[in-house]
């Protein structure tokens, strides 16, 4: 009995005693993360990329610093607020009595009167294209002409209706329709964004063209393609003479020309480049001058990776969803003037940051007024022009 008891007393013994301190139980467990953290980064890098991204090296940007058009000032930060109906009014136009119209991502079409000394009056909804309406303009008939990245190209008459004007080419669809303008003949330039069929940072990574610009006929009723291989089309705009249409290429950091009349017919060239960041809509205003929105400044880090294809990929690999902070708009408005010869006239600025994603900014009646997208400050504003 006494050496059971003996044997009775170590077995408990071994039971009740610690396995290790508390110190060595935190470094099995720091360790064994790790190992997780480094297969998982072997897998990580193992796995094939979705892309394959095209070198690049990007033009030293415009400095903000130094004297000249780009210089940052003030410009923009008293803008005032207009309407906050719709959140994100990514273009902006006006019919014959002066009243405003812009569209939002849900869907919804606004429409703003003002009264006799200019002040805004309560924005109502003029229609609903259950898509996301981005560029408008109202056509010799009254009817507001608009681009649906969702629905493609749309006529909504006075009364609200809408009619799909055209939503393929050459048998295959139109991917993401964005921006557009109207000669006086009635045709209809606009622009088809991505064949991706949505804005993905898979496609900044890759640097590839994907963008096309394309001619609406109202006659025919035909659509055809002017332009192919476009660094994310995006803004388009006649010249006052409608013997050019520009567009806008916002991964480029540029304006692309293409010639409508002259020796250069059908052909096109660069209007402006190294531009300060990612342009997004153009207007022209009555000195046929080009008004540019800057959605957002350069981003270093995207100039970096397009100049390092392996970094390129290797993003390309993580969830849009984990992404979206990375192609964020840098809270810094920013819209610029051009000459109808492209050179750069005057830059806008906004370096606090209260109104940003910029993407439209067009004259109207003393002011300029500014539009945003998803991702930037919310609603519509205007700048009082200086005389």
């Amino acid at each position: 009995m006494p050496n059971t008891q003996v044997r009775s007393v170590k077995s408990t013994e071994g039971v009740n005693r610690p396995k290790g301190s508390p110190r060595k139980i935190v470094r099995r467990f720091l360790l064994s993360l790790l190992t997780l953290l480094v297969l998982g980064m072997i897998v990580f890098l193992l796995i094939p990329s979705p892309i394959e991204p095209a070198k690049w090296s990007a033009p030293t940007a415009p400095s903000f610093e130094e004297s000249g058009p780009w210089k940052q000032n003030n410009k923009l930060s008293s803008a005032q607020l207009v309407t906050d109906a719709p959140k994100s009014p990514e273009f902006i136009t006006f019919d014959k009595e002066g009243q405003l119209y812009t569209g939002d991502s849900d869907g919804k079409i606004y429409k703003v009167a003002f009264d006799a000394e200019g002040n805004p009056q309560k924005a109502q909804v003029f229609a609903d294209t259950k898509g996301t309406p981005n560029g408008l303009i109202f056509d010799a008939n009254g009817n507001l002409i608009v681009t649906d990245v969702k629905k493609g190209l749309l006529s909504i008459n006075p009364s609200g209706s809408i009619e799909v004007l055209a939503d393929q080419v050459d048998g295959k669809p139109i991917y993401l329709a964005n921006e557009l303008d109207i000669a006086k003949d009635g045709a209809i330039y606009f622009s088809d964004t991505s064949n991706y069929g949505s804005v993905t940072f898979k496609e900044i990574a890759e640097n590839k063209p994907h963008g096309r610009l394309l001619k609406y006929d109202p006659k025919t009723k035909q659509t055809t393609i002017l332009l192919e291989g476009l660094y994310f089309a995006n803004g388009v705009a006649l010249s006052v003479d409608e013997d050019f249409v520009l567009v806008a290429e916002s991964y480029h950091y540029q304006l692309t020309r293409y010639w409508l009349k002259g020796p250069k017919k059908g052909t096109s060239d660069i209007f402006a480049d190294n531009l300060a960041g990612f342009p997004d809509n153009i207007t022209r205003d009555e000195q046929g001058h080009f008004w540019v929105g800057i959605f957002t400044t350069r981003l270093s880090f995207v100039d970096q990776m397009h100049s390092n294809p392996w970094l390129a990929s290797t993003m390309a690999k993580i969830p849009q969803s984990l992404l979206s902070g990375a192609s964020a708009p840098v809270k810094h408005g920013l819209a610029v003037e051009l000459s109808p010869q492209g050179e750069l006239i005057g830059s806008w600025h906004d370096p606090e940051g209260t109104l940003y994603g910029i993407t439209t900014a067009i004259k109207h009646n003393g002011y300029l007024y500014i539009g945003t997208a998803p991702g930037g400050s919310l609603g519509l504003h205007r700048v009082l022009l200086t005389k």
